[in-house]
């Protein structure tokens, strides 16, 4: 240690780090080092000391000449590979463009990208009809993979584009082009936009393998349930109610507040107007959840399933957008905003009041936020957030075409409904503490299981708390009151800058003079006096 750890500053280390393709540590540099730091000593003392102990003195000299083979370079190495794209070339075109041409597709090449290999193609119109009372634009884009030994996935994405600026994508990964076709044409075009209310909405779309979701749903728990005891535990317990009382477990789950939303038969409750304007609404191109297999999309890999990944919509002058996670399960994210210069004046429970799995809205910066509580895998997620999708659409739609002073008036018992929501967390830690000081009075024996339990509560609160799926918020929630504001979007008005006097100039030079004849007279005055 004491050979190698001198002159470091004349000799850098080099950098240990793990190669792209091995993973392990180039030693070979080290001990090229190693060997350059042994052909610098000259001479080497050894002295004992009066402690007894040896003391050992190195004098090194300047590096001899040594093979340039032994030298190591100390240039950085990146700790992942470097993968330069290679712009698509004029051949790999013609090749990519067969089955395009087949089906009657012609590329934009003003359009594409070829240092990104993007080809995309020109688009073609899709009439209104009776499902989409708008004109449609449709595109095909394409990612063509790296060519090389390895050559990766294509990806095409299907565009299409409303007049008033929305726009949904439907995305299939594959190496062969022509499946990758026939997998788009399955999806019908209709699907990625929805009228819900007289409101066009835009939604995206990930193709995925059955048997890839299936996988990723039980992965989690199962191998959780497979590497522990608590999990093996759970899963015995889980597997004998099911067995004994799984039609009761079921029922009473079905009754719970927060579960008669979330149910894929679960028709939303309507007003009657409501009813009546969706009576009117053109019929819906039947989703994943509610025509069940059907509309499995068949591959020779086999089945893939459209999931839903985003929507956009456009409710007069405020934008919702929905984004969801495809492999966490957590609930969809809303976003509502507006354009530049204005600001929403919305309540917090504005979205709330539609069902239980309706989180408030939070104001961030200059714009809202929400959550929509979901079911984590598929394909019951792609059907609940299409559905609820909708009712949010609906709801905005008929509350923002009236005065803010009517969503009191018409909402009031499910605003009181949501500040019980929110107070929940708080009201069961209320709870709690006041229930502690009991426990001293209760007579237990030493090896009971209660007791055990309430011994270890602490902890086993603090587990639960950090496993559920989104983190409860301790607060006391506003009591509702009716919204004194006029309009739901309010302008921002500029700041004005201050007015500058008039004549700044003229009136600092009459300043300047009259303090100057003042000065002249002062003397003056004290010579008379």
């Amino acid at each position: 240690m004491h050979l190698l750890g001198r002159d470091q500053a004349a000799y850098p280390r080099p950098h240990a780090t793990p190669t792209a393709r091995s993973g392990r540590i180039d030693h070979q540099a080290t001990i090229n080092l190693a060997i350059i730091r042994l052909a610098t000593i000259k001479l080497v003392t050894i002295k004992w000391g009066d402690t007894g102990m040896p003391q050992i003195r190195i004098k090194s000299g300047r590096p001899r000449l040594l093979p340039s083979a032994l030298i190591p370079s100390f240039e950085p190495q990146p700790m992942r590979p470097v993968v330069t794209r290679q712009p698509l070339t004029h051949h790999e075109i013609l090749a990519l463009m067969a089955p395009f041409t087949h089906r009657g597709l012609h590329a934009d090449m003003a359009a594409s990208r070829r240092e990104d290999r993007v080809l995309c193609f020109k688009p073609r119109e899709l009439p209104a009809d009776d499902d989409c009372p708008v004109p449609l634009a449709v595109q095909l884009r394409l990612e063509a993979a790296q060519g090389g030994r390895r050559p990766g996935k294509h990806r095409l994405v299907r565009l299409v584009r409303a007049a008033s600026g929305l726009e949904s994508s439907v995305i299939a990964d594959g190496k062969d082009l022509e499946n990758l076709l026939e997998q788009l044409d399955q999806v019908p075009v209709r699907r990625q936009f929805a009228v819900h209310a007289g409101v066009l909405t835009a939604r995206s779309y990930v193709l995925e393998s059955v048997a890839e979701l299936q996988k990723r749903g039980r992965g989690g728990g199962a191998r959780w349930g497979s590497h522990t005891v608590g999990g093996r535990l759970l899963q015995k317990i889980r597997s004998r109610l099911g067995k004994r009382r799984g039609g009761r477990l079921r029922r009473w789950r079905q009754r719970l507040p927060w579960r008669k939303s979330s149910g894929a038969t679960a028709a939303p409750r309507l007003s009657a107007e409501e009813g009546a304007a969706a009576a009117t609404e053109p019929a819906q191109v039947p989703t994943a959840g509610a025509a069940g297999e059907d509309l499995l999309i068949e591959t020779e890999d086999g089945p893939l399933r459209p999931v839903i990944v985003a929507t956009e919509a456009c409710v007069g002058q405020v934008r919702l957008e929905l984004k969801a996670e495809r492999f966490n399960g957590l609930p969809a994210e809303l976003k509502l905003t507006t354009e530049a210069g204005s600001k929403l004046k919305l309540p917090e429970d504005l979205l709330a009041v539609i069902g239980w799995h309706h989180r408030p809205l939070r104001q961030i910066v200059s714009y809202w936020r929400g959550f929509i509580r979901v079911a984590p895998k598929e394909p019951a997620r792609t059907a609940e957030i299409e559905r609820e999708l909708g009712r949010t659409v609906t709801h905005l739609a008929k509350t923002l075409a009236e005065p803010p002073a009517r969503f009191h008036q018409r909402h009031a018992g499910a605003r009181w409904r949501v500040a019980y929501q929110r107070a929940l967390p708080l009201l069961l830690l209320l709870g709690l503490s006041a229930a502690t000081p009991g426990i001293r009075y209760l007579e237990l024996a030493d090896d009971s299981v209660l007791k055990l339990l309430i011994f270890h509560a602490p902890p086993l609160m603090l587990l639960s708390f950090f496993l559920m799926r989104e983190m409860p918020r301790f607060e006391i929630p506003p009591l509702p009151r009716p919204l004194v504001h006029r309009d739901w979007v309010q302008r921002v008005a500029d700041k004005k800058a201050p007015p500058a006097p008039a004549n700044t100039g003229a009136a600092s030079s009459d300043r300047r003079r009259d303090g100057f004849n003042d000065g002249l007279k002062r003397p003056a005055a004290e010579a008379e006096g």
